[in-house]
């Protein structure tokens, strides 16, 4: 039916395009944990900056990270470097991250919102499912719902009640129908830091590599 994975990439994406009616989607995106075949989204939440740099948002997530929390630029001095306070200061004014309190304070006045609602991760593999399984396991650190995609004729051989079990979704593909087998139940992401970093990093290919959404972001932090 398919010689290689990637072959089932197209019909995948397809999939996805009619069932969300509007999709944004990235390829092999590198997560740290695995190179996911795709991963989707159904919209993009635009911001004036993007953060580039884990230990920036890992930082500004810690700091910022109650409304009306008074912070001092001790406080900003203890996470980032010297060189970047200013700037950083500068730029969180300008997201309206924070407002000055008073000469001493600033004060938090939104949190960081994710450029991104949710993350649908997907496995593709032709035959080898437990090895497929166990990838898209690891997605659940960052993703709502992780699915793996089969090649339909190898569909039987999954074991689903392991699937059920671990809430991962099986997906069967085939060029003349691919349907949904198991549709796991939406689940918050194990790791809020890497949802936040690798939603950042997906909305940066988007933005610099489909040309096709106007999508236009000012600065990248």
């Amino acid at each position: 039916m398919f010689r290689y994975e990637k072959d089932m990439i197209p019909i995948l994406k397809e999939f996805f395009k009619e069932r969300f009616k509007q999709s944004l989607s990235v390829e092999e995106l590198n997560t740290g944990i695995g190179i996911a075949d795709i991963v989707f989204t159904k919209k993009i939440n635009k911001r004036d900056y993007y953060f580039d740099n884990f230990e920036l948002l890992y930082h500004t997530l810690t700091l910022i990270n109650r409304r009306n929390k008074k912070i001092s630029e001790i406080d900003f001095v203890s996470r980032f470097s010297k060189k970047q306070i200013k700037d950083i200061i500068e730029k969180f004014l300008s997201m309206e991250l924070i407002e000055e309190y008073n000469s001493e304070y600033f004060n938090v006045k939104n949190r960081l919102t994710p450029t991104i609602d949710e993350f649908y991760a997907i496995e593709a593999k032709l035959e080898n499912w437990k090895s497929g399984f166990f990838q898209a396991l690891r997605y659940k650190n960052f993703a709502q719902k992780s699915f793996l995609a089969l090649s339909s004729e190898y569909v039987h051989r999954v074991d689903k009640d392991l699937l059920i079990k671990n809430n991962i979704g099986l997906i069967s593909v085939s060029p003349e129908k691919t349907r949904i087998i198991i549709n796991p139940k939406r689940d918050n992401p194990i790791d809020e830091i890497a949802f936040f970093y690798l939603g950042e990093k997906f909305t940066k290919d988007i933005l610099i590599n489909n040309e096709q959404e106007k999508y236009c972001p000012q600065q990248w932090l």
